[in-house]
This record gives structure tokens, C-alpha cells and sequence, in this order.
């Protein structure tokens, strides 16, 4: 059993009727019941041995005060949150500036208060003024108001106290010393103190007013054996404590093992998953039901990241009617929240809000969606109903609720997350039944504000209960184990047959300081505050560093050899000390290489799924797509068009790439479609083109405009602008080409190739002008923003096929071009054989250097075999991983989970 580092039996044993045993906090306490505990005899009934922590003590002693009904303690003690809202009004009302940081300031005035009062600097907040004059000349500084912004502010703080008739929890210990002092509590015979590493003036005056005696105990000296582990960083400290302790328990399961962590409430999480991998590796199989880890953390986790805290905060987010992906994801797949017989509706809900593409998810939005899908075809399940029906009533709420105070809020939240069923339909384990009762807990700490807060928006309202489930620890209840991880103040007192230390290298150990900033600096120094100097954190260091190589004889102390890109060693406080080996093995590796070094198992390769039935066949999903897809990478073409892997856009301020360019694609539409051909393109004179193009801008615009509603009226403005000076640039181009006719304009036609039936758009299909009764050509054109290349048509893998497809379906096809529309850089880029030449066109002969290409119907011909070979490939299931360049792949990274083209690469090398 873990003992504390004193004699605590002696200690009881020589107690006096009435004497009292104090400890700095309920660990210690708790540790030297037990231990008490345990030494009594089995079966009988014995009175509990009087040991309380401090605070718990000063709490019994204002209870009894405020039971005598003893007038100065008829008041309110302000919680954290309480004076964080009155210290706002204080500094609203006593600074006229605009500060960026108003909440930080709030907690440092807090902070300055407390050190003040518990230093016993002010005793009097109403008398303040005369208090501080005097240390103001002690240390010749400036009496201006104006060059200590906190006097002000506590001033404003006081009259907010007075105003509510509360006190803080200083001014509270300040009236329980006055009670000592005054008889209004009766003084104890003897008092004795254990375990302080440091105590304030104010709480030693009211123990020395409480006792006609005290008495301090130390720690027992004891020999320790003091090793030092250098490691690379704080993660491979930390495997190491983990391995080292397991090693200790696994020698004896009835020692008691410390592993002491400095700054552990930065780290804990880290420090969680290391110990959790190592001592308790089943913990990471996915089927295995999650229980309580058997060992103690003196370190708590923040509500608000707890699961269940943190989804009751998602579920409230809910009354805010927008939301952006990460958040509607989050909380449509929260497994608090709804049961798995609607999981597909919540599915198809999210599949479809994707598709739209939005920057952010209204409320209205996602309830005409939800109804919509549940009131689809074979939809009859009653849980299918639930969804729609639990949004349409938050939508309902949101508009009806205004501000109210936040007892009101704290009502209404229940309400909302009564009615979405949270948390859940299944019974709690453990952990989330003591989440739940925290929950409540800060929902009451929450309504207490109303006093305080006034009446409360929806927005103030989620941001304060926000704010009060992050500053609320959780920590679960486990049983009494022997591995305890501890932070450096909460290992004080304790004593433990193993020990290890983590985080104490040269620049972690004596801590930085870091003086209260509203303070002046030369009180703090000299009164020894809390982080005021390098030399108050070394005399500290010295002292915890004394009572940590006291608590154990077999001690390690761990460091990280490099810290922030600078070499360290041990603490110099530690001393020299002998250098120990790192501990190579655990559990979970020594499984992770027997796994390496098994029987290495026979690779298969399959590279083919099953052939496409002949009804699939029949009209193949994707169109051209599909066959750039299989040029590019048949497996990834695969799993797009026939398993359905989609990745949708993430959305964009404004409109998306592939938004602006179909913009572009709609605006030549609706002008061709008016204006014709050529001859009525040159008879235009300025204004009338520009007329015709801002029509056509107009038209183009008007399903985005009504899909980006959000979006501002100057931001269209300068879209028709933009897309005004790009459409005459393109058009001034046009004009300049041998005369012609828009023969189709996106036009729909379904072809056949290899068996396989493909649905076609075209963009754009000219009749060129042809001289001496020659039959006219016609050229297929496709409008490209970006920047295309013409060699893409030309390989074996035809990586462009679009164009060359539509070729081969036009009988009159003498050559296909892209259209490059690009503010200006806009050009033909394409080839064939024309008898009028148009600029950016080349000649089937001029495409590459020494071309295998001659006349166009060679490259008919080639486009054919390349077009039914990518075909074929598709049909027969042909899913090869193979790319012919790099960027094929990163940018269809996005199949990577499902082609596991990682993992391949990291199997090859």
C-alpha cells in the first residue's frame, strides 16, 4: 500500500483529544485514512482518524460560521466564473479602452486579488487605497492611478461585490481568521501540518490562530539509489517510466510505483495513451469494451473533452442554425446521439448536404434535406422519422427563443438534449455515468451565473457553459492501485518503494518564472509570490526536489536530451548521477516483433475485378471520365465508377474552380446560342456585344447567384466584371477565325465503343466555311480554363479522351481543339486538317516530332484502337495500380485509404 512520507500512525497516536492532522490537499488525506484504516483491528467499529486537507477544513469551518448564523458570514462566495463576470463589468467600468484580450486580463486582476489578500498585503478591500500607499513609497514607485491600471479595477470589483453581497473565497479565509481571532470559532488544542511544500501567510495566520499548538512534520530521510535516464524527448521519457513500470509490477504487484510527471496537466493526454499502450495494450483493440485504467492520475481531463461533455456541447451547437462539414459530421455520427437503425439516414443526409458543396450548412437546409430522405421510397421505419422531426423543433426553438437569464438557458439546454435522446438509448458504462453527473454539476454552476450575467444571448449563453465545462477537471473514480502518476505538488507527502521522474531536464527544472503582469514586480520579489523571480522557483525547486529524492529509495530521473532545438542534461539540483540503459522492450512490441518475425505470409496478386454484366454495359456512369480514369490508373477508375468512392470539393469563399469554369461554359452557351456564327459575330458593333454578353453573363449567373444566396452584391459585381473582360477577350479571338457556323451547342449524344455505351456532352460543334463546293469540316471543340496539352491525345493510354471520343462520332470531323478561356492567355490549342489554318490548330503531321501521324485518319485510327483498348480494360475488370506519373497519383490522393497505395509503397521499400 502507498504510504505517506511521514509517520502518520505516530502522528494519530500522539494526538491529544480535539487535535487535527492537516494535509495540502484530499490525496494525502485520503492516503492517511487508509492507512489509518488498515491497522485496525477486522470486525469492529472505530471512530475516523482527524486528518482533513486544508481547503476541506476552511470549508467545515465557514459552514459552521454561516450555522451560528455569525453576521459577516451571511454572504455569497463567488466561484471562478462568478467573479470572471463581475471582474468584466470592473474592467468595463474603470478602463475607457479597448483591450484584445479582456477575458486573460480578467484572470491575471483575479489572480494580482488573491495574492494580495492571501500575502496579507490588503486587508481591507474598502481601505485599500490607504494600504497600498505606503508599499507604493517603500519601493519609490509612482502613486499615479493612471501607472497601475489594477487599483482601478479592483476598485470597480469591490463596489460589484458590494452590489451582490458576496466576498471572494480570500476574503472569505480572511473573515474565518477574524472568527479564530474574535472566539466566534473555538481554537483546537493542536494542530499538526504534513506535507506543505509551500503555504500562503494568510492560511499559516488562521492555523496558528486555530491551535494553542502546531506542530510541522517533515518528511522521513530515507537513502535513496539515484539513477538518471537521458532520452531524445518527453514521448520516449514517458515509454520509458511506462516500461520500467511495468517491469517493478511485474517483480512485485504489491509495490507501490510513482511516476512523477513535471507540468503534467500540459502532457496528460500524451501520458495517458503511452501508459495505456504499454500496461494496458488490450485497451487498443476496437472490441474490447472500454473500462476505467487501473491506475491513478492526480491530473484531471476538461469536461468539454470528455465524450460526453463534448457531445452534449455539439448537440447545443444545433440551436446556432449553422454549421460548416467538421461540425454537422461530428455531430451526425455521434454515437451519444440517435441509434444505429437511422445511421443511414444520417448517411444519405450528409452524403447529399456534401454534394452541394457549400462553405456552410444552414439549419434550414439540412431540415428540408432530412425530410426529404425520410419520406423517400421504402422509408417506413419509425426511426427514420425521428431526425427530421428532432431538427424541425430545435428550428422551431431557435427562432423563438430570445435572451434570458441563464437559469433559463440551463432549462432550455436539458430540454434540447432531452428531446435528441442524448445520450443515447444504451446504458452507460462507468466513465460516462460520472460525466453525466458532472454535466449536471456544471449545468447548476452555469444557472448560479443569472445574478451575475443579466439576460443572456444564445451565443453568450453556449459561450459561458462552454467556458465552465472546460475549466470543469474530470477525473474518473478507480480503485485504489499501485501506480500512481502524479504531478510535482501532488507527489508531496507521499512515499513510494519505486519512483520515477519525467520532464526534469535544465530548462524544465527549476520551472521559468512568470510574475503576475498587473503586479508590481518588486512586491512580488520581495514577498516571495508565486513565480515571481528565478530565485523564489529555485528555492522552491531545492525544497520539492529534497522531499521527491526522500520519497522512495530506487529513483530514476528521466530527461529529454534536447529541448526546443537545445542540447540539455539532468537538473543540476539532481546532481551526478550513474546513467542507465534504455529499456528496449514491452508487451506490445515484443508482440509487434514476433508478428514481424512469423512465417511470412504468400502475396496473391489480383489485379482484375469481375467483368462488367452486360447490363452494366449498357450505359456506363461517368461518360468520358471513365475511360481518363482507366488511362490514368485502371484500379482508382475501378473504384470511382463502379464502387462509387466519391471525394466531393472542399467548399471555397465564393465560388469553387469547377464552379467558375462551368460559369464560363454557360456564358458562351447562351451567347453562341443567340448570336450564331461568325458573320453575326462581326456585324455586332461594341455596345451591342457587350449587351449580348452581359445577357448572356446574366443568364449564366442566375443558379449560382441563387445557391451562394450568402455571397454579397459587390462580390457579383465583380464576377460579371471579371467574366465580361475574359468573355471579349475569347470572342476577340473568335472573330479572327476563317468564318464559321455553332453548329451544336452542348449537345447530348450516346455512342458506343467496345461494347460499352457511354451518354456524350459536347460542348461545342463548328461548320467551317469550305471553298470550291468542298464538303464542309467540322470542328469539336471543348472549353478548358486551365491550361490543356495536345500531347495527351497521342500516347497509347489516351489520358484525354473526351475530345478524340467525340471525333470519332462526327462523320464531317476534320479536327478537335480545346478552347483555352483564360484571362489574357486565351488560345486554340488542338490539331487536324483544315483547308482554311486556324491559329493554335496544327497539322496532324506538326503534332510531334517525327510524328507517326500523317493524315488525320491516322489519327482517327489511332484514337479508335486506344479508345477500345481503355474500353476493354474497364469491361474485363482490369484494376492494375500503376501510374504513368506522379502526379496521377497525389492527385487522386484521396482513393489512398481504398488503394492502399501507402502501405504498398512502405511493403516495397
Amino acid at each position: 500500500m502507498l504510504q505517506p512520507a511521514f509517520p502518520v500512525l505516530e502522528i494519530f497516536s500522539q494526538q491529544p483529544d480535539g487535535g487535527l492532522l492537516l494535509t495540502p490537499n484530499n490525496r494525502l488525506r485520503n492516503r492517511c485514512q487508509q492507512v489509518y484504516a488498515s491497522n485496525q483491528p477486522p470486525n469492529t467499529c472505530w471512530t475516523p482518524p482527524p486528518v482533513e486537507s486544508l481547503q476541506g477544513w476552511l470549508d467545515k469551518q465557514w459552514f459552521r460560521l454561516q450555522q451560528q448564523g455569525w453576521p459577516p458570514a451571511l454572504k455569497q462566495v463567488l466561484n471562478r466564473e462568478q467573479r470572471q463576470l463581475l471582474w468584466q463589468t470592473a474592467l468595463d467600468d474603470a478602463l475607457d479602452r479597448a483591450l484584445l484580450n479582456s477575458t486573460q486580463l480578467c484572470r491575471d486582476a483575479d489572480s494580482a486579488l488573491s495574492q494580495l489578500l492571501q500575502w496579507r498585503l490588503v486587508d481591507n478591500l474598502d481601505q485599500m487605497d490607504t494600504a497600498i500607499e505606503p508599499l507604493l513609497e517603500q519601493f519609490a514607485l509612482s502613486l499615479d492611478a493612471e501607472a497601475f491600471p489594477l487599483f482601478a479595477m479592483i476598485r470597480a470589483f469591490t463596489a460589484q461585490i458590494h452590489a451582490h453581497n458576496a466576498i471572494t473565497p480570500d476574503q472569505r479565509d480572511q473573515l474565518i481568521l477574524r472568527a479564530f481571532e474574535e472566539g466566534a470559532l473555538a481554537r483546537l488544542p493542536h494542530i499538526d501540518t504534513a506535507g506543505f511544500a509551500q503555504i500562503s501567510p494568510l492560511h499559516q495566520s488562521i492555523i496558528d490562530s486555530a491551535a494553542s499548538q502546531i506542530v510541522n512534520h517533515p518528511g522521513t530521510r530515507r537513502g535513496a539509489h539515484v539513477q538518471a535516464a537521458p532520452c531524445q524527448n518527453l514521448e520516449q521519457e514517458l515509454v520509458q517510466a511506462a516500461r520500467w513500470a511495468a517491469q517493478k509490477l511485474q517483480q512485485n504487484p504489491r509495490s507501490s510505483v510513482g511516476i512523477v510527471v513535471n507540468n503534467l496537466g500540459q502532457c496528460r493526454a500524451l501520458v495517458e495513451s503511452v501508459f495505456a499502450r504499454i500496461l494496458e495494450p488490450q485497451i487498443l483493440d476496437p472490441a474490447q469494451p472500454r473500462y476505467t485504467l487501473p491506475f491513478n492520475f492526480s491530473a484531471g481531463t476538461p469536461l468539454a473533452n470528455t465524450p460526453v461533455g463534448s457531445t452534449a456541447l455539439q448537440l447545443l451547437d444545433l440551436l446556432t442554425d449553422e454549421w460548416d462539414y467538421s461540425q454537422l459530421r461530428n455531430l451526425l455520427f455521434n454515437p451519444l446521439w440517435g441509434s444505429e437503425e437511422e445511421l443511414w439516414l444520417r448517411s444519405a443526409l450528409f452524403r447529399r448536404i456534401q454534394k452541394m458543396e457549400l462553405r456552410r450548412i444552414d439549419g434550414a437546409t439540412l431540415r428540408y434535406w432530412a425530410e426529404r430522405i425520410a419520406e423517400g421510397p421504402g422509408n417506413t421505419a419509425p426511426e427514420a422519422l425521428k431526425l427530421p422531426g428532432q431538427l424541425e423543433k430545435l428550428g422551431d426553438w431557435q427562432r423563438r427563443w430570445q435572451r434570458a437569464p441563464a437559469e433559463i438557458w440551463a432549462a432550455r439546454f436539458s430540454q434540447v438534449l432531452n428531446t435528441l435522446g442524448w445520450p443515447g438509448n444504451r446504458n452507460p458504462d462507468s466513465q460516462e455515468y460520472q460525466q453525466l453527473m458532472h454535466w449536471e454539476s456544471t449545468l447548476e454552476d452555469f444557472a448560479s451565473l443569472s445574478a451575475f450575467a443579466g439576460t443572456l444571448t444564445l451565443t453568450q449563453a453556449l459561450q459561458q457553459l462552454r467556458q465552465i465545462a472546460n475549466r470543469t477537471p474530470f477525473q474518473a473514480e478507480t480503485r485504489d492501485g499501485p501506480l500512481q502518476i502524479l504531478g510535482v505538488l501532488e507527489a508531496g507527502g507521499l512515499s513510494f518503494d519505486h519512483l520515477w521522474l519525467v520532464g526534469f531536464g535544465q530548462q524544465q527544472w527549476p520551472t521559468a518564472p512568470a510574475p503576475n503582469p498587473l503586479l508590481p514586480i518588486q512586491w512580488q520579489k520581495h514577498w516571495k509570490m508565486p513565480r515571481a523571480s528565478a530565485e523564489r522557483e529555485l528555492e522552491l525547486a531545492r525544497e520539492l526536489t529534497d522531499d521527491l529524492l526522500n520519497a522512495s529509495t530506487d529513483i530514476v530521473v528521466s530527461y529529454a536530451s534536447e529541448e526546443d532545438g537545445v542540447h540539455q542534461g539532468m537538473s543540476t539540483l539532481f546532481g551526478e548521477r550513474e546513467k542507465i540503459p534504455l529499456l528496449e522492450s514491452d508487451a506490445l512490441s515484443a508482440h509487434q516483433q514476433q508478428l514481424a518475425g512469423a512465417t511470412a505470409l504468400e502475396q496473391v496478386q489480383d489485379a482484375k475485378l469481375p467483368p462488367l454484366l452486360p447490363a452494366e454495359c449498357e450505359r456506363v456512369r461517368g461518360g468520358a471520365s471513365v475511360l481518363k480514369a482507366q488511362a490514368l490508373c485502371p484500379l482508382n477508375a475501378q473504384l470511382r465508377y463502379r464502387l462509387g468512392a466519391q471525394n466531393y470539393m472542399a467548399p471555397t469563399i465564393g465560388l469553387s474552380p469547377a464552379e467558375r469554369g462551368n460559369v464560363v461554359h454557360q456564358v458562351l452557351a447562351e451567347f453562341w446560342q443567340v448570336c450564331g456564327n461568325s458573320e453575326n459575330l462581326y456585324a455586332l458593333d461594341e455596345q451591342e456585344r457587350t449587351q449580348q454578353i452581359q445577357t448572356a453573363i446574366d443568364n449564366a449567373l442566375r443558379s449560382a447567384r441563387k445557391k451562394h444566396g450568402h455571397l454579397p452584391h459587390g462580390f457579383w459585381e465583380m464576377e460579371q466584371q471579371r467574366l465580361e473582360r475574359l468573355i471579349k477577350q475569347w470572342l476577340d479571338l473568335e472573330a479572327n477565325r476563317p468564318t464559321f457556323t455553332v453548329e451544336k451547342i452542348e449537345w447530348e449524344q450516346q455512342v458506343s465503343i467496345n461494347e460499352l455505351q457511354f451518354n456524350l456532352r459536347l460542348d461545342r460543334l463548328d461548320i467551317l466555311s469550305s471553298s470550291d463546293g468542298a464538303t464542309p469540316q467540322a470542328l469539336v471543340i471543348d472549353y478548358k480554363t486551365g491550361q490543356p496539352t495536345i500531347s495527351d491525345w497521342l500516347q497509347t493510354r489516351i489520358r484525354e479522351p473526351q475530345l478524340p471520343l467525340y471525333a470519332l462520332f462526327q462523320q464531317n470531323a476534320h479536327a478537335i481543339a480545346f478552347g483555352q478561356v483564360r484571362t489574357s492567355d486565351c488560345k486554340w490549342k488542338g490539331c487536324g486538317e483544315l483547308q482554311q489554318p486556324i491559329d493554335g490548330i496544327k497539322a496532324v503531321a506538326d503534332t510531334l516530332k517525327d510524328s507517326p501521324f500523317a493524315t488525320w485518319q491516322d489519327l482517327v485510327e489511332h484514337w479508335q484502337q486506344g479508345l477500345e483498348l481503355l474500353a476493354g480494360e474497364y469491361r474485363n475488370g482490369v484494376a492494375t495500380l500503376q501510374f504513368d506519373r506522379k502526379q496521377d497519383n497525389t492527385n487522386q490522393s484521396d482513393l489512398w485509404p481504398l488503394n492502399r497505395w501507402p502501405e504498398r509503397e512502405q511493403a516495397a521499400q
